[in-house]
């Protein structure tokens, strides 16, 4: 009898203990199916899809970088062309600037035609009275020493100069590019002569006319009838012209070669001396 109501206490106690138990932390009932959860595959799906993104991202930005650079550098090829086209037609169509004139401002004089005469008799050039004199004499001294001396140039009008400028100049130290207006200049003065050796035709008017038996007579003997060669002068662009000579045996002749040197009259006064005749203008 005890023992019967023992075992019904304890079943009620139980079922009562069971009923407080709340629902979700019960035992799972054997004939309930259990369901099992795969929170782990979700973190999976989730980490390969921003993996995706990021690469896609990645692969966007290189190639928006790639079409950039390669825009730039059209640019930079269409830039330098259109400097270059530039240039070439800079270069294809200089500036050409009018052509100075030379001789516009000789410092010289061009003598009167009726103060010239004849050097020879059988030749048409021509120099200032006195000047044509003298050399008809210092042309006699040399062909007594053995020395054909000849004219080749003399007075020149400034019209005729500048025709002969502008041609093909024969004188081979003298071209257009080394052209000097003041020793081309003095043929309208009448006192500037070009001198060569007849036995020597192929040194005239060059250089190597140093190199004649002429050239070295007139170093010796030229300044006895007055004549002096034309000297050098680099800062006036007169080169070395051992074929120009020029007379200076007269008062009018020395103020033209030298009125604007401070030692005018200096060597004036020693021509004078030599020269007495130079002081009644002769």
């Amino acid at each position: 009898m005890n023992n019967e109501s023992l075992s019904d206490n304890l079943s009620l106690v139980q079922e009562t203990v069971v009923d407080e138990i709340p629902e979700a932390v019960r035992d799972p009932q054997k004939d309930e199916e259990i369901i099992p959860t795969k929170p782990n595959n979700k973190k999976w799906i989730w980490s390969w899809a921003g993996i995706v993104v990021l690469v896609g991202v990645v692969t966007l930005g290189l190639q928006v970088q790639s079409n950039l650079n390669q825009v730039n550098a059209s640019s930079t090829e269409t830039e330098t062309d259109s400097i270059e086209v530039a240039n070439s037609s800079t270069t294809e169509t200089p500036i050409i600037e009018p052509e100075k004139n030379l001789l516009a401002d000789l410092p010289y004089s061009q003598i009167a035609e009726i103060e010239l005469a004849y050097v020879v008799a059988d030749n048409d050039i021509k120099l200032q009275v006195n000047a044509a004199k003298k050399f008809q004499e210092m042309l006699y001294a040399a062909r007594n020493d053995g020395i054909n001396l000849v004219a080749l140039r003399g007075f020149m009008s400034k019209s005729d100069l500048e025709d002969l400028v502008s041609e093909t100049n024969t004188i081979e130290e003298n071209s257009k590019v080394n052209f000097s207006p003041l020793s081309y200049g003095e043929y309208i003065t009448g006192y500037a002569v070009d001198i060569g050796d007849k036995n020597a035709p192929e040194t005239y008017q060059n250089v190597e006319f140093e190199n004649t038996a002429a050239f070295q007579w007139l170093k010796n003997n030229a300044a006895y009838f007055s004549f002096e060669m034309i000297p050098v002068d680099d800062e006036k662009g007169v080169g070395y012209e051992p074929w120009h000579w020029r007379y200076v045996g007269d008062r009018q002749s020395l103020e033209t070669f030298y009125k604007n040197l401070p030692n005018t009259i200096s060597e004036e006064s020693e021509l004078v001396q030599e020269n007495p005749e130079l002081s009644n203008g002769e």
